[in-house]
């Protein structure tokens, strides 16, 4: 009997994670790049084992190839759920990784996936804790909707964001907020205690028709609209926007 040896370097690796719970989304998804050559391990992140320019750097073992230079190369990805719980997005991905060891904890590593999330859909299962902000994104008439537009949800007073979401080909959104304390201290003249945080909620629009669109892009833009909203853990708010 004879053993073959497969020896083979990959270029980096995806792991789609839930945006509400930060845990790794474990199911198999409709993940596509042009000319990308994926395999999903056996801890469901997706492999890079091929992409364009890059066919060397997956027979270099001893030391990677000087060229492409490390993030020189940008992959467009983009993912679906095929039972629709997560809304479909796309991503950038740079290539090559760092392949040294000693940066393993670095981002940019080769040695760690880079982190993708996952927006739920309208419709997708929530927590019994959770505040839910349930939007509909108008466009510039009432009858207009906002497809693919990201809504972020940011509280007043330490500026940090509580949670973001997507809105669906409909212009319909859900923005759960996990972590929302059922009493918390007041700020100024109030009560001691209250129940409410407040926050604002904004939205960033996609500035051409993308489907679906990136929401990492949409961030780096200026804030479309918002609007204030009070947040009390397991209540949903209803808005249109």
């Amino acid at each position: 009997m004879s053993v073959d040896l497969l020896d083979r370097r990959v270029l980096g690796g995806v792991r789609f994670i839930n945006a509400v719970t930060g845990l790794p989304v474990d199911r198999v998804l409709d993940v596509r790049a042009p000319n990308v050559q994926w395999i999903r391990n056996g801890s469901g992140d997706y492999v890079i084992a091929l992409a364009p320019g890059l066919a060397a750097h997956t027979v270099a073992f001893a030391a990677p190839p000087a060229a492409p230079p490390i993030g020189s190369v940008t992959l467009t990805v983009t993912v679906r759920d095929p039972l629709g719980e997560y809304l479909p997005r796309r991503a950038t991905i740079t290539l090559p990784r760092d392949p040294d060891p000693t940066h393993a904890a670095q981002t940019g590593s080769l040695f760690s996936p880079v982190g993708v999330p996952l927006y739920l859909a309208p419709a997708a299962s929530t927590a019994p804790g959770w505040a839910l902000v349930r939007v509909t994104v108008l466009g510039g008439t009432p009858d207009d909707r906002l497809a693919g537009a990201l809504l972020r949800v940011v509280q007043d007073v330490t500026g940090r964001v509580l949670a973001r979401g997507l809105s669906d080909a409909r212009g319909e959104a859900l923005v759960p907020v996990p972590g929302i304390p059922v009493t918390t201290f007041g700020t100024g003249t109030g009560p001691v205690l209250a129940t409410d945080v407040t926050a604002s909620l904004q939205v960033f629009a996609p500035t051409q028709e993308t489907d679906p669109s990136n929401p990492d892009q949409l961030e780096t833009q200026p804030v479309l609209k918002s609007a204030p909203v009070q947040l009390s853990s397991g209540r949903s708010l209803y808005l249109s926007l």
